[in-house]
């Protein structure tokens, strides 16, 4: 037999049931009228971005970059330590004295880099010869004769003195075409030869050679990892005798000691090279265009070469 439901009961869990239903209402409105709900999760640690971080802008200028604080460079390392350096190394005159400006420093023992973050195909000038001479020991024959002369009696110049005549001759010898192939090949896709050294026809044609911020880096790692061994041994004990030593080394202390090389143009300066100091060495490269005054730029890469030497 069916047992029949008590009337009294089910109208006391009605009651009940619809005093949830305005409660739930009341809360939902609550909530909507405090902004809690549909609220953007909050991001995780690895998530959030670094607001010191350098992005490269939409602008045409390379120079021109989004960041809170002006004229700070790039970092790969977010301590607080690493922040400090980016503002002691300030690249505020270099910017002022040329545009565009591209600069980057590597510290070998902690890993730490420093940089303009925008490399991009920039005219070379006298620096693409580091590159013909890596070609020159890791792949030409070191005992052949270059027009009646040794390999080495034609990369001294070419180095230590900026010579033009010793440099046209190698890539002559060389040819171009492998020399291009070549800086391909070995990871420097920025760096070209388009025509030989003071060649004003070929320029006033549009043809000029070419580096990167990034591959003048890669060389100069490339050159410190492997210095103990033949041929960088020998690339760096030439680098060492440069006589032109009018920007990166220009202001250090006698002691220290700077491999490097650089490059002028009548609207180009630069420089590359190694800081060996003792306690702390790196890898520096500057390469500047449109600069205002010969002397005031030269003396800004001096400068920031120095600031570089301090940083921890």
């Amino acid at each position: 037999m069916a047992r029949h439901a008590n009337p009294k009961k089910i109208k006391r869990v009605k009651s009940i049931g619809i005093g949830a239903c305005f409660l739930a209402i009341a809360l939902i409105s609550y909530s909507v009228g405090r902004g809690l709900l549909n609220q953007p999760a909050k991001p995780s640690a690895t998530t959030q971005k670094n607001p010191r971080t350098i992005t490269k802008a939409t602008s045409s200028s390379p120079m021109e970059v989004s960041t809170t604080s002006s004229s700070l460079p790039t970092m790969t390392n977010s301590s607080e330590q690493t922040k400090e350096a980016a503002k002691q190394l300030d690249a505020s005159k270099l910017q002022a004295n040329a545009n565009p400006v591209y600069y980057g420093v590597y510290y070998f023992d902690s890993g730490k880099e420093l940089s303009s973050n925008n490399s991009a195909p920039t005219v070379s000038a006298s620096v693409i010869k580091v590159f013909i001479m890596e070609y020159a020991l890791t792949q030409a024959n070191s005992n052949e004769e270059i027009e009646g002369s040794s390999l080495m009696d034609w990369l001294l110049p070419m180095i230590q003195q900026s010579d033009n005549a010793a440099t046209n001759a190698l890539i002559t010898h060389f040819g171009m075409e492998k020399l291009n192939h070549y800086f391909q090949t070995q990871g420097y896709p920025d760096t070209r030869l388009e025509r030989l050294m003071l060649d004003n026809d070929a320029r006033a044609q549009g043809k000029e050679n070419y580096t990167s911020l990034t591959d003048c880096m890669t060389f100069l790692k490339r050159l410190y990892q492997q210095r103990a061994i033949a041929p960088y041994s020998t690339m760096l004990e030439i680098m060492e005798g440069q006589t032109v030593r009018t920007k990166i080394p220009s202001k250090l202390p006698t002691d220290v000691v700077v491999a490097n090389k650089t490059g002028e143009l009548d609207t180009v300066e630069n420089d590359i090279g190694l800081v060996l100091t003792k306690e702390n060495p790196f890898a520096i490269v500057v390469l500047t265009q449109n600069f205002t005054n010969t002397e005031a730029i030269r003396s800004a890469i001096g400068d920031f070469s120095l600031a570089a030497t301090t940083i921890k």
